[in-house]
């Protein structure tokens, strides 16, 4: 709520000019219903909620939309009942957050409907944006995706540029004695020298990163055979898009990383019409 609040501020929902031009018609009672312009899937109900908890004095949000609901061309999502410069004022913020957050939910579904049949999951990334992670990360489950870490301390993931520092073996014997027994360990790996290296350890997970179409059923296998890391997870990541991550989970991989889900998604197109009442 905080953020959407902060959001109503920078835009001045409470010195609309424009509105001000209506003299005495800003009173007038109004209707303002948000319809979806292309077909997705809907992500935004707790926008919905702080916005119903901030504005309720003025204006009354009717919604049935639930979290990862598919959207028609041109279905009602909500209406915004109260005076029309409430209406009007409030029109701009709220489609920003819905249409966004739906986007990010409609992208993230043709992800995970590309993996089908196999069981791959789609993860999101901490690549958000701040002040939004809760959000971002609330529209990829709304699509079906799972979340890979909420924050640093969800889980020890070892990445190359931790390895700038200290070797990959010492890092993983010290994750093994340093983790909470709640805590996988991972380690992220770019090239076949340093995944030899690591499979002596046997971290939990290993990411592939940027590892080509064509190097990637070579790393596979050398980790499924691997005696000491044959239980090990794999997952991979770099670059991924709807084409490539449909042939790399048949590949026979446990986790896709998508950056893409919340750094470049585009927003799903809405609108806002009003009416007197």
């Amino acid at each position: 709520m905080h953020a959407i609040s902060v959001e109503c501020e920078v835009d001045r929902v409470n010195d609309d000019v424009t509105v001000r031009l209506l003299g005495e018609n800003q009173s007038i009672s109004a209707r303002a219903i948000l319809r979806v312009r292309e077909a997705g899937f809907f992500s935004g109900s707790s926008v919905i909620e702080a916005f119903s908890s901030l504005f309720e004095s003025r204006v009354k949000v009717i919604s049935n939309i639930k979290e990862g609901d598919e959207l028609k061309l041109d279905q009602e999502i909500l209406r915004l009942e109260g005076t029309a410069d409430q209406c009007l004022s409030l029109e701009r913020t709220l489609i920003n957050y819905l249409s966004y957050l739906s986007g990010i939910a409609t992208l993230t579904h043709s992800f995970v409907e590309a993996v089908k049949p196999h069981p791959t999951r789609i993860l999101a990334t901490r690549k958000t944006l701040p002040g939004l992670r809760a959000l971002q990360l609330q529209a990829v489950i709304a699509g079906g995706g799972h979340i890979h870490r909420r924050n640093l301390s969800d889980g020890i993931l070892i990445k190359e540029n931790h390895q700038i520092f200290l070797d990959s073996y010492t890092l993983l014997s010290r994750a093994r004695v340093n983790r909470s027994p709640l805590h996988r360990i991972e380690i992220e790996v770019q090239d076949f020298s340093l995944l030899e290296c690591v499979l002596q350890k046997s971290p939990d997970v290993i990411m592939l990163d940027n590892f080509s179409e064509s190097e990637l059923p070579r790393a596979i296998q050398q980790i499924r055979k691997h005696t000491q890391a044959s239980h090990c997870q794999i997952e991979v990541s770099g670059g991924m898009t709807v084409d490539k991550v449909a042939k790399i989970a048949a590949m026979g991989v446990d986790y896709i990383s998508v950056g893409r889900l919340t750094h470049s998604s585009p927003s799903l197109n809405m609108s806002m019409d009003l009416e007197k009442l």
